[in-house]
């Protein structure tokens, strides 16, 4: 007979796949987004009453579910039903929501575009944006068309393959993405399984539910088809490889994620302040330099190679120059555009950031007691107050980072906070999609950014308060009243 833990484990896991198959895979499959171009959450639907209800709901059972699962998790570690059931559970939501149509983002349509300015013209998509060729199939279902290729030298090549398989045909390249998102999902979870299982062995069935059962995971990842699933893949295999110490391989595979998208710059400070201060200590500093950043360097050069005759590498990160939900978008508009007080702001925030990182590097431990959570940690707290306080843009799929790094520490107050930054980052669809159509004109271009960055860090901010010890609670609720 099955035991209490393992039937709340089994149950969970057959109804989370039928909620993407009801909530999101049925009622906008992909021929219901390919009508025309352009199509999303809100053109589909509307600010309508029930496709606004039917997502919140699908949202709530899911984040409960995923509540569920993870809690028992915990109970259920070693055993190899749960395991299984974990696996099969994260893998049939990949697998129905591979048909979905991406309704958050239309990214994946600008990944088809650019690619084939690589991979069919046979020109540098680095340099040239698919606006080149607006008579192209694929043209009128990007919005990005004027940015050429904002993300690594790896991306093209990656992507070649798919758009060689799905052809001149729109249904099919998207199917073929989709895949290729789908397949690195799916890569990820015996990799998060073998990262965990050095970082913290007792909690390993429990760390791969919090990353695969996530649903801001599995609707962006399989369900958006984000590139940053491909980027995960080498992302997970360095932590692994780090964790190990196997420090040079890790800094490799590292390397290998930021080529393929830039996010991983953010965790590689961290990843290699151990290493750095070990080599001080035994004298070999020029050594490890050599080693590490002579491999990342080559790698970087290597990869950049067959796109640096022309300037390749000018549009990389060019994404930067967006703004919404965030700081920066706030300053625009009283700016009134002024590129000066804007880039102020963003230098004033990233000096900040870099202090921040700094003071946190100094907190992770060299000695031999050290797992490896605490610069596990410092990576967290670096990427959360980036993608909230820093970065000029907040994208809600940039959120699959910390959860990633949430599972391999496997701990409750880093599990919580982070569901807390996914359901905010899935509120500002919301926001985007419902409240603007609604409440534009009435509300400002900047008071609608305001909105949304208060939507993506309001619920964490919240969870930050209510999990502070009980006694610290109380006294900052004291100082508040004696204000």
């Amino acid at each position: 007979m099955l035991g209490r833990p393992l039937l709340t484990l089994l149950i969970c896991g057959g109804s989370v796949p039928a909620v993407y198959l009801a909530g999101f895979t049925l009622p906008y499959a992909l021929p219901v987004g390919l009508v025309q171009p352009l199509l999303h959450f809100g053109r589909i639907t509307g600010p309508s009453l029930g496709p606004t209800v039917g997502l919140i709901t699908a949202l709530a059972i899911l984040f409960g579910l995923y509540a569920a699962g993870a809690r028992t998790c915990v109970q259920l570690e070693g055993s190899l039903p749960a395991l299984a059931i974990v696996v099969l559970g994260g893998a049939l939501s990949a697998l129905i929501l591979l048909p979905m149509f991406p309704i958050f983002s239309q990214d994946i349509f600008y990944y088809m575009s650019a690619n084939r300015i690589w991979s069919v013209y046979h020109q540098n998509p680095f340099v040239v944006p698919p606006l080149q060729v607006p008579n192209d199939t694929f043209f009128p279902y990007t919005s990005w068309g004027h940015y050429p290729l904002p993300y690594g030298p790896l991306w093209p090549w990656i992507t070649q393959l798919t758009s060689t398989i799905g052809g001149d045909t729109v249904p099919t390249t998207l199917v073929a993405f989709k895949t290729l998102a789908v397949a690195s999902y799916l890569l990820c979870l015996p990799l998060c399984y073998w990262t965990v299982s050095r970082i913290a062995p007792t909690r390993r069935l429990t760390g791969l539910c919090i990353f695969g059962w996530n649903p801001l995971v599995l609707l962006e990842l399989a369900g958006g088809g984000h590139n940053d699933a491909v980027a995960l893949v080498p992302a997970i295999v360095a932590l692994a490889l780090w964790a190990r110490r196997l420090d040079v391989a890790a800094t490799g595979a590292a390397a290998l994620s930021f080529l393929t998208k830039a996010t991983m710059i953010l965790l590689i400070p961290a990843l290699w302040w151990p290493g750095l201060r070990r080599a001080r200590a035994s004298h070999a500093t020029r050594t490890w330099a050599a080693w590490n950043v002579g491999l990342a360097a080559a790698l970087f050069v290597a990869a950049w190679l067959p796109f640096w005759g022309d300037g390749g590498s000018r549009s990389f990160l060019q994404e930067a120059d967006q703004y919404y939900n965030s700081l920066t978008a706030l300053a625009v508009a009283p700016a009134r555009g002024s590129a000066l007080v804007i880039h102020g702001v963003q230098a004033i925030l990233v000096c900040g950031f870099g202090l921040f990182y700094l003071a946190q590097l100094r907190r992770i431990r060299v000695d031999g007691k050290d797992t490896g959570k605490d610069t596990l940690k410092v990576m967290w707290r670096g990427l959360v107050v980036y993608f909230l306080v820093v970065s000029p843009f907040y994208s809600a799929w940039y959120m699959v980072w910390p959860t990633l790094l949430a599972a391999l520490i496997a701990e409750r107050r880093t599990t919580v906070l982070t569901a807390l930054l996914c359901i905010g980052a899935l509120g500002t669809y919301l926001v985007q999609f419902v409240l603007r159509p609604i409440a534009m004109p009435p509300l400002n271009w900047t008071e609608m950014n305001a909105v949304g960055l208060a939507a993506a860090a309001g619920p964490f901010i919240l969870g930050l308060w209510a999990l502070q010890p009980r006694r610290e609670r109380s006294l900052t609720a004291q100082a508040i009243t004696h204000r």
